[in-house]
């Protein structure tokens, strides 16, 4: 019948304050799983971070050996504490590392515990000092389902046992699981040596009298707040019967399960009670399991070659810990321990973290690292630890006790899951190569053989999430035949005795098929430092040499072998490469600057040296990589020739393609457009240039102007004996626009006006950034800009010249449009306005009433036509809102009778002039057309 268990890993050291997870309820379950009720675990307690300053009962102190036992100095240590913390210490024993146990009364509280490190550490009788922290099985709770033992199969996280039981099952191996004990179960009990009861306080150990020499797991249940405020109560997880069964369970009896190594023989050592267990009782069962003296102990009859650790604690590798897993490596011990069940890096968890062990993380069926799983730098191998997230059958069958406080009579299992489970399937792998290598079976051994033979699957450990080499495999690590003598034929060489050509170690029919090879080239039969690979490029140094390759064969078993060739022909230089012949840039022209480009020769760096070349003889001095084209060049093509040297190698030469023939240099001379306002008044402007001519729609034009409209292209070429500078412009391309201002259409108000306007040369408007001209109608006349209208108008007098004194004071000789002010003023169209300090003022910037507007065209007609009769307006006004009074009343009407302006329909049918307006651009033009052309 098998029960599922999971038991959560805790892999931490209580350094006082960390309270241990404790196993999951358990109960019988029917043999066949699929009618297996799943039944719910025990909630796993929560656990407190562990840290050098939490809580704690006892004390490790390593004296120094002025500090004797007995001696005053060690007393007045003791003393130091006491009364620092306030409370007696007891020195209650030595560890078998040479440290002693100190006690205080009481437990201390976080901050006492600091207080008593710090005055420990202090102190120069001591060498060191640390907390006694207790340590916890590394397993986890979960449903209880049944499980079969995939760990031991094909699976991608099996370990492949089958395979490797045919070489050895681990006869004459004693594996130590230093635990909770163990309990009567007959898939075990004979393969169980005697051990021993570590653990030192009676309040702990549940069988009264402390150690002892039987390690029965008397049950490691807790009461609630037995282990920490908060804590609830859980039942025994009998924790070291489920590590021994993985290890060495009994194969072939008709029962139960199969063990990784069923015929190794296990040592419980019992250090972890209810609580976990103190550090000093771990460390001394470790050492005296290794076949080390503790003291008040008798000696161990049968010491381990492996010792399993399915514990933690996330702390550093302390000292004492340090100290017992080197003891038990320097007596040739293998030991394992889980890398903790965390999710974190291994690095955080003793004893994962410390030299000289084996650090094992988990993998489930799948071959993934298993999620709860440390991982990291610190992790050698992984092996089977389950994953039940879905199933009770993805767990790791484990012996069991149905027992919830004390061990029952029975033979159970139960499904569990933990790096505690993997960390036997490594100590049993380890138990079996301990058993196979004979006088190679050392711990390092064991460890390399683990990792050469992993399976190292890219996808199931990613970075940082890594699992050492790889999940084990232990067919691959039994695979091996010790009494194998290496055998093999001469090396030979592939590849030719050329200076930067491969050459390459052939190596074949060695025998047995486990050999590894390596490699050392020798040049003249002395070795070249670093050349340790199959393959070898041969060096400049090599030239006039012979190379041979000595191999070496190696085995895990056995003497090396080691063969050398026959040497090379001797090593012969090759030429230098170019990958292309030289490319010249630059024009071909008198003063041109040509550019040898001849790419990146082989093998680089190769020295390059060059020799420009006219009509294929060499130009004397010009051996740089530019060159300056002469007048001597002209009429001749130009090309370089490129030599590449290099020591070692034999120099080669490249020549480039000749350039075009080298002529002189034209540059054309831009034409000129001219877009003038309206169509009739657009042209071009063909300039000359020497050595260049220029063509209208493929034909030949010579320098001139031509009239322009629509889209013009000009083109230009060299003529005889020259060539146009590169980089030169030598095509323009001009569209005409047929239109006089681009903001003006046919649908436009007084468009036809406008367009006069413009082809008159009165206005040009605005030419915008993409070149379109605008008039811009609906904007209000400024008083220069009319003065200089009308001057246009008068067709801008080319024999007045304005003078050097401004008529008016706000318009000086340097404003735009002074000229045609001062014309305006002195053809009498305009006075401007006499100031109160008797001076004069134009005004530019106001704006043009209408009735202003008036005044200066008829002012401006007299102007063209002296002599003519003054004008005599009617006596009733042509304008409802123009009296007869009005200061150009004659003006307006003298407007009004030459039909300039005819005003506005109003509603009540009455014509207006609205003299106060201002006048508008299109208005503007309206006027001046109707004034110049219609009268």
């Amino acid at each position: 019948m098998l029960h599922a268990l999971r038991t959560r890993l805790s892999s931490r050291l209580l350094i006082p304050g960390v309270v241990a997870l404790l196993c999951g309820s358990s109960l019988p379950l029917p043999a066949v799983a699929d009618d297996a009720p799943v039944l719910p675990a025990a909630p796993a307690p929560p656990h407190a971070a562990a840290g050098s300053d939490a809580a704690t009962d006892q004390f490790i102190v390593k004296f120094k050996e002025s500090a004797a036992p007995g001696s005053a100095l060690r007393k007045e240590s003791v003393s130091t504490v006491a009364r620092d913390v306030g409370v007696p210490v007891s020195d209650i024993r030595a560890t078998a590392a040479g440290a002693r146990v100190l006690r205080p009364d009481r437990t201390l509280d976080a901050a006492e515990t600091g207080k008593a490190l710090a005055a420990l550490k202090a102190d120069p009788a001591v060498e060191y000092a640390e907390p006694d922290s207790r340590m916890y099985p590394a397993a986890a709770p979960n449903d209880p389902l049944y499980s079969q033992q995939w760990a031991l199969g094909d699976a991608s996280g099996g370990m492949r046992l089958p395979g490797a039981w045919t070489a050895t099952k681990g006869a004459g191996v004693v594996v130590a699981v230093v635990d909770t004990g163990i309990t009567s179960h007959p898939d075990l009990n004979a393969n169980i040596l005697p051990g021993y009861d570590m653990m030192s306080d009676p309040a702990y150990s549940r069988d009264s009298n402390g150690r002892d020499a039987n390690p029965r797991d008397e049950g490691d249940w807790t009461a609630a707040g037995m282990c920490g405020d908060g804590i609830p109560a859980s039942p025994s997880s009998w924790h070291g019967t489920q590590v021994a069964g993985i290890i060495a369970a009994i194969t072939n009896n008709g029962v139960g399960l199969a063990g990784v190594a069923p015929e190794a023989k296990i040592l419980p050592v019992r250090a972890l009670g209810p609580c976990g267990g103190y550090l000093s009782d771990i460390t001394d069962g470790i050492i005296w399991a290794a076949g080390g003296s503790v003291a008040g102990l008798p000696s161990n009859p049968t010491p381990a070659r492996v010792i399993n650790l399915s514990l933690g604690a996330a702390q550093p590798c302390s000292a004492t810990l340090q100290y017992a897993v080197d003891f038990a490596y320097g007596t040739g011990a293998a030991v394992v321990a889980a890398a903790g069940n965390e999710n974190m890096p291994a690095s955080s968890s003793s004893p994962a973290n410390c030299q000289n062990v084996i650090s094992v993380a988990a993998v489930a069926r799948t071959g993934y690292l298993a999620p709860y799983s440390n991982y990291g730098s610190t992790v050698d191998v992984a092996a089977p630890g389950g994953d039940m997230t879905q199933t009770s059958q993805d767990g790791i069958a484990v012996a069991f006790n149905f027992g919830t406080t004390t061990p029952v009579v029975s033979e159970a299992y139960a499904a569990s899951e933990g790096t505690s489970m993997a960390a036997p399937h490594a100590s049993g792998l380890a138990a079996l190569l301990m058993s196979r290598l004979g006088d190679l079976a050392t711990p390092a051994n064991v460890e390399t053989r683990m990792k050469a033979t992993a399976k190292n699957y890219s996808w199931a450990c990613v970075s940082p999430k890594t699992c050492g080499s790889g999940a084990l495999d232990a067919t691959a690590a039994l695979n091996f035949q010790p009494d194998r003598t290496i055998t093999g034929t001469t090396p030979a060489i592939s590849g030719q005795a050329v200076v930067g050509n491969y050459l390459s170690a052939v190596v074949q029919n060695w025998t047995p098929g486990d050999i590894t090879f390596s490699y050392q080239w020798k040049r003249n039969g002395t070795a070249i430092p670093g050349a340790q690979a199959v393959g070898y490029q041969l060096q400049p140094a090599d030239v006039g040499a012979t190379l041979a390759v000595t191999v070496t064969g190696s085995r895990f078993f056995g003497a090396s072998v080691s063969m050398t060739s026959a040497p090379t022909a001797t090593v012969a230089p090759a030429p230098v490469t170019a990958p292309y012949d030289p490319v010249i840039s630059g024009q071909a022209i008198v003063g041109g600057i040509l550019t040898a480009n001849p790419g990146v020769w082989q093998p680089a760096p190769v020295a390059l040296s060059y020799q420009w070349l006219r009509a294929g003889a060499p130009v004397t001095g010009a051996t740089a990589s530019t060159y300056t084209v002469t007048a001597d060049d002209k009429g001749k093509t130009l090309a370089v020739r490129v030599t590449g040297t290099k020591d070692a190698y034999l120099s080669a030469q490249r020549t480039s393609a000749s350039t075009a023939t080298v002529a002189t240099g034209a540059v054309p001379a831009p034409v000129q457009f001219t877009d003038k306002i309206g169509a009739p008044n657009d042209t071009y402007t063909v300039p000359s240039a020497t050595g260049v001519e220029y063509l209208v729609a493929g034909k030949v034009v010579p320098a001139a102007t031509y009239a322009g409209s629509g889209t013009v292209t000009v083109t230009s070429r060299a003529t005889a004996g020259y060539a146009l500078v590169a980089g030169q412009a030598s095509s323009w391309t001009f569209t005409f626009s047929p239109v006089v201002f681009n903001d003006i259409t046919s649908a436009s108000a007084f468009h036809t006006e406008i367009d006069w306007l413009g082809l008159k040369g009165i206005t040009e408007g605005w030419t915008l950034s993409d070149g379109t001209r605008v008039f811009r109608p609906a904007e209000q006349v400024n008083r220069d800009q009319m003065a200089a209208f009308l001057y246009r108008l008068a067709g801008s007098p080319t024999d007045f010249v304005p003078p050097a004194q401004s008529p008016f004071a706000d318009v000086p000789t340097t404003h735009h449009f002074y000229k045609q002010i001062s014309w305006l003023a002195k053809q009498g169209i305009s006075k401007g306005w006499e100031e109160a300090d008797h001076t004069w003022t134009f005004r530019p910037a106001s704006t043009v009433n209408r009735d202003q507007m008036a005044a200066f065209l008829y002012r401006h007609y007299l102007h063209l036509h002296p002599g003519s009769p003054d004008f005599v307006p009617d006596a009733t006004s042509p304008f409802a809102d123009i009296p007869v009074t009005h200061t150009f009343y004659k003006e307006i009407s003298w407007l009004a009778k030459q039909g300039i302006s005819n005003g506005w329909k109003e509603t009540d049918g009455s014509t207006t002039f609205r003299p106060a307006a201002s006048i508008l651009r299109d208005q503007m033009a309206a006027f001046m057309y109707r004034y110049k052309v219609q009268p």
